[in-house]
């Protein structure tokens, strides 16, 4: 059981009085950039990505995701930001342990805190962020790229292909849905490849607001992750607060724990025993055959029940406070049907139909959605030990693979490739600047490379996913080896 930390020796106590503590605005938003706190509750109905992204990030430090975001055109940003109100830290409670539960903030009264994972082993939460310097000369170089490549909104979102593509996969996973729930073993076999093919296109673009320039066709493209994928309301505090703040870092990327006890990540301690002769890399593959149910399902209802993740003492993947439960009912109900229509319908009267109709749209995905989304960061040459870089946009880079986009594989490929891993096999690319479509990749992709190159960074490469999944499964059962037993 991993302990989270007690508040930090020397903290400021909250405020309290006859029983009762100071307790947070309602109508503020508040966020912390850079060591301030600010309100952009007037600002966030003119806010380019919309304001869901706001609220869902409500009470957070977002420093690293706000200068990513608006790398390319950082002095305005920076402008935009001095003039809202700011916010006194006094003002906004946070809680009396990390990653409280929903009834915890509730009762309290308080913010998330700051950071969606903090305070593993004991450690205090830390006052700032623990991040790089955020600007450097490469930062500089790549904002350049973008603003010569891409002059206007518009022109970085998802391409008149990305969106005939988009199209036909829309179709073809109707289609594939409407035979499993006539029955088809075919349509059942083709869904996670179909369905994938769908998210690919729009679920990882949408949240990153990269598919188009009106934020409401970016909310609720998110959506065609359901029923088989993951949750929305799960996968935004992990992916977008978390992973793509702090990639790598066992203390508050939650993506390093989505399978222990099995260590994916140099610095994570070792949660089996000693004497264990188990190699807990086995423990990483067969969750990989089922990772979609828990994001799916257990994550959420984790929440839904306030129960901790297992191996854990709290729940390391929380859900936005702004989404109410109920919403979040909502947004479970599709993927509960899945699991009960071939129980009650088919297994009944076709018992091995309906046994496959059941297990093969989950496992299929999680296969798909293991692969492509652990791939690029669970490698040796990826781990926070091994790039110590100088500044954030460089150790982003260090902590993604790429793959299938070397000088020498062919364009034909590297879109091809692309378009079906999401964007992914360009890790490196899309974590230093986040708001490029991946439609654009293989277009930019070598002059990035050479600006990578001219300030001595370093990209991870692959020559392939079979590669890289290859490497991958070296490194875990390599860095889950027993230290003890027979």
């Amino acid at each position: 059981m991993v302990a989270l930390a007690e508040p930090a020796a020397g903290a400021k106590p909250r405020s309290r009085g006859a029983g009762q503590r100071e307790r947070v605005s309602t109508t503020s938003l508040p966020l912390r950039i850079d060591g301030a706190w600010y309100d952009l509750s007037s600002y966030a109905d003119e806010h380019p990505g919309g304001r869901w992204l706001l609220e869902y990030a409500r009470g957070r430090d977002v420093t690293a995701l706000f200068h990513a975001i608006h790398m390319k055109n950082s002095k305005l940003a920076t402008a935009a930001l001095s003039r809202l109100p700011r916010l006194k830290s006094e003002s906004l409670p946070q809680p009396s342990r990390p990653c409280p539960f929903p009834s915890e903030q509730a009762s309290e009264g308080t913010l998330q805190g700051p950071y969606v994972l903090a305070g593993l082993d004991g450690k205090p939460v830390p006052e700032a962020p623990p991040l790089p310097p955020i600007e450097s000369e490469l930062r500089r170089d790549l904002a350049e790229m973008l603003r010569r490549e891409f002059p206007t909104p518009a022109s970085s979102k998802a391409s008149a292909a990305h969106w005939a593509r988009t199209i036909a996969a829309l179709v073809g996973t109707v289609a594939c849905w409407a035979g499993w729930v006539q029955g088809s073993a075919l349509a059942c076999l083709l869904l996670p490849f179909v369905h994938w093919v769908l998210i690919a296109h729009t679920v990882h673009e949408a949240t990153h607001g990269n598919l188009h320039t009106d934020p409401r066709i970016n909310f609720w493209a998110q959506f065609t992750s359901h029923p088989i994928c993951f949750n929305v309301f799960v996968w935004i505090p992990q992916h977008l607060l978390s992973h793509h703040q702090y990639t790598n870092d066992y203390e508050h990327d939650v993506d390093c724990h989505h399978f222990a006890p099995a260590l994916i990540s140099d610095a994570m301690p070792r949660m089996a025993s000693a004497e264990s002769s188990f190699n807990e890399g086995w423990t990483f593959v067969w969750k990989g055959f089922l990772t979609t149910l828990g994001t799916s399902i257990l994550q959420p209802l984790r929440t839904l029940r306030e129960k901790p993740t297992p191996n854990y003492d709290v729940n390391v993947t929380p859900v936005p406070a702004a989404v109410s439960k109920r919403t979040l009912w909502l947004s479970v109900l599709p993927s509960l049907l899945v699991l009960l229509y071939p129980l009650l319908v088919w297994l009944p009267q076709a018992p091995l139909l309906g046994l496959w109709l059941l297990v093969w749209p989950w496992v299929g995905m999680s296969l798909i959605f293991t692969t492509m989304t652990q791939v690029s960061h669970v490698q040796q040459s990826c781990q926070p030990t091994q790039a110590q870089s100088g500044c954030w946009t460089a150790r982003q880079i260090h902590a993604s693979l790429d793959y299938s986009l070397g000088a020498a594989t062919p364009m034909p490929e590297q879109q091809l490739v692309t378009a079906l891993a999401a964007g992914l096999n360009a890790q490196s690319l899309h974590h230093a600047m986040p708001t490029l479509s991946c439609a654009h990749f293989p277009r930019v992709y070598a002059e990035y490379r050479q600006i990578c190159e001219r300030h001595g960074v370093t990209i991870r490469h692959s020559e392939n996913v079979g590669t890289a999944v290859r490497e991958m499964l070296e490194y875990v059962f390599e860095n889950n080896r027993p230290v003890g037993g027979a």
